[in-house]
């Protein structure tokens, strides 16, 4: 069964500009953040003290400069915002493999099969929790079977609606139906016409909608006058509002898929190692990518299997995240060539504050084809000479530190013309020696030589 984490950040334009300008965010002074629209500049974002003496998201400046006079305001930063918060997403690839944003407040994470390492689901959620907090960061969290209901439960869940919110909601696994019943019927992602319109039809918790047929939903919205409006253009219909609202009630209950789009392809394999204390040496840090290293080969062995693209991602304690990158012409499983591989972009790494987690993992799997590592002649003189007969591991290195585009080797082409009968292609693209078809190929007799 799925398990689906959804995080809310629910002062993130204010805390984002906090952590990037100190300065301009005031301590115990109303503020808010303004962005200019059709009506004039309108209110984005403001902070708790703005909110308390009922500073409202959506309000224009003049309104509520009028009743505050003492209101301070910044310009809204909505691509800054957006891209400090992918950042926040990426960072969350620590607590599971797919991952990504939700909306302009928040991100979400797939834990199926994760929590065991932090000891369950509660201390997945509260390790989160809880280095969000220490980055100045206020975070409410949601774990349920569906990404529409950890949605609901992050934003609307029982606890935070008492005096002392708690930071964390979880529907134990089969239970979203249960845990869902009693939230509004806002949590189902739903227009806010749409929230009003079903409460004036009396449908105010999202259990009320359960086991209601859709036909009778349709009827509701259609003798509360909705019917009526929408048959002017470009207006809803009633049909397709109560088609609207069932269909995210079948997602948040998991009746209906949901799609999701992670930020990276999910690895085949990976291995993790957090650090008590943070890395910060150089030293460290290449001793630990050795220790992945031979993990992950290790398991790969054990499949009879070899990897082609491999993603060390580094994860710091200030919630930024550094990847290095490498690629192999031939499936590979062996930890010496991989950890020089990885080994040279290390250092062009900033540690930062420190490194407390670092996760090694690998795309496109393929048999490992064992093929003879040395090549034993008996030369006129009698002395043994060794010759590599595998050059993979040259091309590897060379580029990983010239590029794709400047390594190349000659592929033959099928043309009747002779300069046309060899093309060059990125050698990282595949050697013609690497699999047991082209040695066939190239072991079998010519015409010419019969």
């Amino acid at each position: 069964m799925p398990r689906i984490v959804s995080v809310w950040f629910p002062a993130w334009p204010i805390e984002r500009l906090r952590r990037h300008t100190p300065a301009c965010v005031p301590g115990n002074t109303p503020f808010a953040l303004v962005e200019a629209g059709g009506h004039g500049l309108t209110i984005t974002a403001a902070n708790t003290i703005a909110m308390q003496q009922g500073v409202a998201v959506g309000a224009t400046l003049a309104d509520v400069r009028a009743a505050l006079p003492n209101l301070m305001t910044a310009p809204a930063e909505p691509r800054r915002d957006s891209a400090a918060l992918l950042g926040l997403a990426r960072w969350l690839g620590r607590y599971g493999p797919a991952h990504n944003c939700d909306g302009l407040d928040g991100a979400w994470i797939d834990v199926t099969g994760v929590p065991h390492l932090f000891g369950g689901e509660r201390p997945l959620l509260d390790d989160l929790v809880r280095r969000f907090s220490a980055q100045g960061i206020t975070a409410r969290v949601g774990l349920a079977d569906t990404l529409g209901g950890a949605h609901a439960l992050a934003r609307f869940g029982p606890p935070h609606a008492s005096p002392n919110p708690a930071a964390t909601s979880i529907a134990a696994p089969g239970r979203t139906r249960e845990a869902l019943a009693g939230l509004p019927v806002a949590a189902l992602r739903l227009p806010s016409e749409t929230v009003h319109l079903l409460g004036r039809l009396g449908l105010k918790r999202i259990g009320a909608l359960y086991g209601l047929p859709r036909v009778a939903l349709e009827r509701r919205f259609r003798d509360s006058g909705r019917g009526a409006s929408a048959r002017k253009p470009g207006t809803q219909t009633a049909r397709g509002t109560a088609a609207g609202v069932l269909l995210r009630l079948d997602q948040a209950l998991g009746l209906i898929g949901e799609p999701r789009a992670a930020l990276a392809p999910l690895p085949e394999t990976a291995v993790r190692r957090p650090f008590p204390e943070p890395l910060i040496s150089a030293e460290g840090i290449a001793a630990a990518l050795d220790g992945l290293a031979g993990d992950l080969c290790g398991r790969l062995a054990a499949q009879g299997l070899g990897g082609r693209r491999f993603t060390l991602t580094l994860y710091r304690s200030d919630g930024t995240v550094a990847e290095v990158r490498a690629g192999t012409s031939a499936p590979s499983r062996d930890p010496a060539h991989l950890g020089r591989l990885i080994g040279e972009k290390l250092g062009s790494i900033d540690a930062g504050f420190g490194i407390d987690l670092m996760l090694l993992a690998v795309c496109g799997l393929e048999p490992l084809v064992h093929t003879q590592a040395t090549l034993v002649t008996q030369p006129p003189d009698g002395q043994v000479r060794t010759a590599q007969a595998e050059p993979g591991a040259l091309i590897d290195r060379l580029t990983s530190r010239l590029g794709e585009s400047a390594v190349l080797r000659l592929e033959q082409s099928a043309s009747h013309r002779p300069e046309r009968a060899q093309r060059l292609r990125p050698a990282m693209l595949g050697l013609p020696w690497s699999s047991p078809e082209a040695a066939s190929r190239r072991d079998r007799p010519h015409r010419g030589d019969r």
